[in-house]
Formats: structure tokens, sequence, C-alpha cells
């Protein structure tokens, strides 16, 4: 990994990957009681910068977050459940999409490795190459 990925990584991906994965636990609550929810990226205790609904935003650039239901509000055990197991379950699936996108980038890969080698490579492309049947390629 070069030193750009790795501060692209550092500066970029651990933020959104922390804000995600705090969105991941308001779901939790959001979905399992009546309560509002605040998101907080950086430091605790920021003023809110965006609402959706019932999900109260406080964001500024931070490799850490926090996601807390709205003071004095009480959970029941089940609604405490979703609230702790949906960062993880957000997590995950963030995890699942990167894989998949993983897989699609690495035949993108493949694809431009045979495209630049059926280019590059100095030839007259044969009569089953039908559209460029008889034409030369690039490299010739």
């Amino acid at each position: 990994m070069s030193i750009l990925s790795f501060m692209l990584l550092y500066v970029v991906g651990i933020p959104i990957s922390t804000l995600l994965h705090e969105i991941g636990h308001t779901l939790g609550v959001i979905v399992c009681s009546k309560e509002r929810v605040h998101v907080y990226l950086g430091a605790k205790h920021l003023p809110e910068n965006l609402r959706i609904g019932r999900i109260h935003f406080h964001i500024r650039w931070g490799l850490f977050g926090f996601c807390t239901p709205q003071q004095g509000s009480s959970l029941t055990r089940k609604q405490s459940l979703g609230f702790i197991a949906g960062g993880p379950i957000m997590t995950l699936a963030v995890l699942l999409f990167a894989s998949y996108l993983a897989r699609y980038f690495a035949a993108l890969f493949y694809l431009n490795t045979f495209q630049f080698l059926a280019t590059a490579v100095p030839l007259i492309y044969p009569k089953w190459y039908k559209p460029y049947a008889g034409l030369p390629s690039d490299g010739y």
C-alpha cells in the first residue's frame, strides 16, 4: 500500500467507516423505539450540525464516534439490544459491500489486463475477432 493510499484511508476511510458504524447504532434505536438519537463524529459534546428526523448529527472530522439516545430516555432490554447490535451489523454490511466492490474492481483489473494485451501486442486481428478482423492492433 502506498503512503498516499494509506493517508487517504486514514483521512477519509476511517471517519466514514466510524460514522456508518454509529449510524448503525442509531438505526437500532430508531427501529426499536420512538427515541431521538445523537450521533457524534469526532469529540462528544459538539454542537448539532444536521438533523434528519429523530437523528441529530454532531459531526467534526475525527477517527472516533459515539451514539447516544436522547438524554433521559430509558430503553427496554430489547431496545438496548437493537442499539448495541446496530453498530456491528452496519459494520458487517459495509464489509460485505466492500467485499463485493473488491470483486468488481478485481474483475475490472482482469478485463483491462486482457484489453491492454489485446491492443498493445503487435498483431493483425484474426477473422474470429469479428469487428476488428484484418485490422492492426494499436501496438502494430
